[in-house]
């Protein structure tokens, strides 16, 4: 068997685990457009914590960057239209 299988997984960009309720709050607020120093004020965490939750969050989307995390996010239904718009 070849790794055709595994690479239509990886194309399907599932995430690697879940996300936690904390990745997934830091990750919308991004999503909203707020800095890591935005998010760490409405949630009550230090800037090292919102970038670390951050950083699990592109870990576990497999993304290079925030925004494609982002992407994949709301593609993946994880962050909805809704959320985006604070309903």
């Amino acid at each position: 068997m070849t790794g055709s299988s595994t690479e239509a997984t990886r194309s399907l960009r599932i995430p690697l685990l879940s996300l936690s309720s904390r990745e997934r709050e830091c990750l919308l607020w991004a999503a909203r457009g707020k800095t890591y120093y935005e998010i760490g004020l409405i949630l009550e965490l230090s800037y090292g914590s919102v970038k670390t939750y951050l950083d699990h969050c592109r870990y576990k989307l497999d993304s290079a960057t925030l925004a494609q995390a982002t992407a994949y996010a709301v593609a993946l239904n994880i962050i909805t239209a809704d959320d985006l718009m604070g309903r």
